[in-house]
């Protein structure tokens, strides 16, 4: 994923022509829009499909839930690496049209899917699409002007904050009224709404790299890393921690990734550039970033598991509430995850978003704590889930700033990409431990695993401690640049087009 970037221009475009000013503006508010767009679908994907994952299990009836949203973040990691590589020989707006084409069938057919073994194929193409979001914020710096880049990237960063306004509600009424299907057809139109919007708005960067051969063995010892280490983890409760093949899996894992850093430093054109990782500042950033992501998108499905699961005596500890009403407990926490992800665009601007990356991680960590202790009532998750939801609005938002701060413009599809590898990875380690956790206090009813209050109780402490570990790596990290500093090394924007 390395690059050789043609030299920047540090200055802005030439200014509109007279009476032409306030047209050049729209153009790149719509701009905005648009490169935001499939931020706020993804977001918004996991937050419909983690609400939808009870209703899932039970008509599949299927035990292996958690391989619904484990196998894109698996297919994504090792595509992404791959995607990025080429965007930056063939065009970053070319790979994510493609991108884009490949998730919207990807969709389609989960909405069609009949059966499980289908659903989780077609989960496997939706994958793909998670390069868009890899490759946006590296746009934003290629073809905006420099005074813009500040605030596109925090836009775009707190986009996802709409998703937590609105998305328990619009979740309610499509689980309750349409049932899974309908979630899942929704996310099809609005797949295709970002592939529109990206096609007619969102020019071609105009940075290139040499085109070079792809790393395939990189690639397949990472690929086969990570999911030897998720497999493993998943299997051990079920086969035991020293069973030879929990071992194997595990440690293979680990072997196998050893080897593919070793096939970095050797081959002439690596998957990945780990030379950049020698930066100490953006290592660490990467780290407690992809780490924070991945373990507070884990712990939001502890919360609606138990939220939606039924409450079945001696068999289920869910508390039986309706999408819906899900929805109105915790809605003045989206409202503090939208207010505290716009609030990292202002402070990164003037500071450093470690501050809020720091503050985040100790709010949540907070909220997960008090969380597991209570949580069998309604006033419960009303009085303690903002802690929770302010903490994940300060850290979602921070981890893509922090890498902006960190790099150079010619630098950020790389390190959005390893940012996306190391979160997936993470993410997927830290999703298979918490449903451990929870399976090994589960009963299964009709093939689905319902839960006990003791493991969603226990989920929630283990997802504090990886958030802990997460919080020591945060706090090591080196003063970051502000956005409005790392603007100053961004290439010249194209003429904006006119928008009629």
């Amino acid at each position: 994923m390395s690059a050789t970037a043609p030299p920047l221009d540090h200055t802005d475009p030439p200014g509109p022509t007279p009476g032409g000013d306030e047209r050049h503006r729209a153009y790149y508010v719509v701009l905005m829009v648009a490169l935001a767009w499939p931020t706020v679908v993804l977001s918004m994907s996991g937050l419909l499909l983690g609400n939808a994952q009870g209703l899932i299990a039970q008509h599949f009836h299927t035990t292996e839930i958690a391989w619904f949203t484990l196998i894109t973040t698996l297919v994504a990691t090792m595509s992404v690496p791959f995607l990025i590589k080429a965007s930056e020989m063939f065009g970053k707006k070319r790979v994510m049209v493609v991108a884009s084409v490949v998730g919207v069938i990807g969709e389609t057919l989960c909405a069609l899917a009949p059966t499980w073994g289908l659903m989780l194929s077609a989960r496997f193409l939706v994958g793909i699409y998670a390069v868009v979001t890899a490759l946006t914020f590296s746009i934003i710096r290629d073809v905006f002007p420099a005074k813009w880049i500040g605030t596109a990237t925090g836009v775009v960063a707190t986009s996802a904050g709409l998703t937590a306004l609105v998305g328990p509600w619009l979740s309610g009424w499509l689980q309750d009224d349409h049932g899974f299907r309908g979630v899942l057809w929704f996310l099809t139109i609005n797949s295709v709404i970002a592939l529109i919007l990206l096609l007619v708005f969102v020019p071609e960067s105009p940075l290139r790299a040499p085109r070079t051969s792809f790393d395939w063995l990189g690639g397949l010892l990472l690929g086969g890393s990570a999911t030897a280490l998720v497999y493993g983890i998943g299997k051990g409760s079920e086969w035991g921690w020293s069973d030879a093949f929990t071992l194997f899996y595990l440690v293979g894992g680990v072997v196998a990734f050893v080897a593919f850093l070793a096939v970095e430093h050797r081959v002439a054109h690596p998957l990945l550039d780990v030379k950049l990782l020698s930066d100490r500042r953006l290592l660490l950033i990467l780290i407690a970033g992809g780490a924070a992501s991945g373990v507070l998108f884990s712990a939001g499905t502890i919360s609606q598991l138990l939220a939606l699961y039924p409450k079945i005596p001696g068999m289920s500890d869910g508390l039986g509430y309706s999408a819906t009403e899900n929805a109105a407990i915790g809605v003045h926490s989206s409202i503090l995850i939208l207010l505290c992800g716009a609030a990292v665009g202002w402070v990164a601007n003037r500071w450093s978003a470690k501050i809020t990356l720091v503050s985040g991680l100790v709010l949540a960590i907070a909220g997960l704590l008090v969380t597991s202790q209570y949580h069998h009532e309604k006033w419960q998750l009303i009085a303690f889930g903002p802690l929770f939801a302010a903490g994940m609005g300060l850290v979602l938002a921070s981890g893509s700033v922090l890498i902006v701060g960190a790099v150079r413009a010619e630098n950020q599809a790389t390190a959005n990409g390893v940012g996306t590898l190391i979160g997936g990875v993470l993410g997927a380690i830290s999703t298979q431990v918490i449903f451990t956790v929870l399976d090994n206090h589960a009963n299964v009813v009709q093939g689905t695993a319902l839960y006990s209050d003791e493991g969603y109780e226990l989920a929630y402490v283990v997802a504090a401690v990886m958030l802990a570990a997460t919080l020591v790596i945060a706090l090591l990290i080196p003063k970051v640049r502000t956005t409005v500093e790392a603007a100053q090394d961004s290439p010249v924007a194209p003429p904006a087009p006119t928008i009629h």
